[in-house]
């Protein structure tokens, strides 16, 4: 079981802890953003939205969330549709596993997989503790502590200012010292403005976690051709001429065998293909 202990211990809000909480509700107000998984925040468009936001910017997210929740507008129509059908309509986002995730989470969900805790959400297949603790929040209203991008730079900036190598775990028990526990969901989504805001100031200060990585380069990358195969595939270009017109690219037979044991391309029809 997933306990306050195991998440940081709770203690007493401090002087400076009060100005940080008065600070994050101005923020709150001030750098508000609408945003229809805010506007309705179901246990859907929440789930869709964490999966989305996750490696991909609002902006971006914004458009897709509304074509993705038009074409599948409960988690009932989605779980019920292709998977093939679900990565086309995710198509543009990128790092298409969160897809493939998301598809089975609602299939679980709908298949009867308990949701109501954060025990609950982290058994479901690519939900992760962070995203657990985001639909608690968003979803429920159940105050629970959490870390992204956005909330890191917030806490590395007011608590963590001239230090570097900052672990996750000297963060969180800071924020669920801090969090407003009577209104999480609109804590958090001003932490989550707030810290956009900083990151667009130039205070992102990311490179003082120790959980920073650089992003690798995308052109020429694996993860590119990868992108390139799955988005012809599911624009139904046969797989055998994807791969007569990819073959030579010295990345392509690393990246269908992955799509493959990733289950986003059929297996089947890898001999297939290439004995063409």
């Amino acid at each position: 079981m997933i306990t306050s202990s195991k998440l940081g211990i709770l203690g007493r809000m401090n002087d400076k802890d009060s100005r940080f909480q008065a600070l994050i509700h101005q923020k709150g107000r001030e750098l508000y953003r609408p945003m229809p998984w805010r506007d309705q925040p179901t246990l859907y468009y929440v789930l869709v939205s964490e999966l989305m936001l996750q490696q991909t910017q609002v902006a971006r997210v914004l458009t897709k969330f509304g074509e993705f929740t038009a074409k599948f507008p409960d988690i009932e129509s989605l779980a019920a549709a292709e998977l093939t059908e679900v990565l086309r309509a995710w198509q543009g986002l990128g790092y298409n596993r969160r897809a493939q995730y998301l598809h089975r989470v609602s299939q679980a969900i709908v298949a009867g997989a308990p949701v109501a805790t954060l025990d609950d959400l982290v058994e479901l297949p690519g939900i992760g503790i962070n995203t657990a603790g985001a639909i608690m929040n968003y979803a429920y209203q159940v105050p629970t502590p959490f870390i992204e991008t956005n909330i890191r730079t917030v806490y590395l900036n007011h608590f963590f200012a001239n230090q570097t190598a900052v672990a996750d775990r000297d963060i969180l028990p800071i924020v669920e010292r801090t969090m407003d526990q009577a209104n999480p969901r609109q804590w958090f989504w001003a932490l989550m403005d707030y810290g956009s805001e900083l990151k667009s100031q130039g205070k992102g200060k990311l490179s003082a976690s120790r959980h920073y990585t650089k992003q690798s380069q995308f052109t020429g990358s694996l993860r590119q051709m990868r992108g390139e195969i799955l988005r012809r595939y599911v624009g139904e270009q046969p797989l055998a001429e994807i791969t007569t017109e990819l073959q030579d690219d010295p990345r392509f037979a690393a990246a269908l065998d992955g799509l493959q044991r990733d289950g986003l391309i059929a297996a089947k029809w890898q001999n297939r293909a290439l004995s063409y």
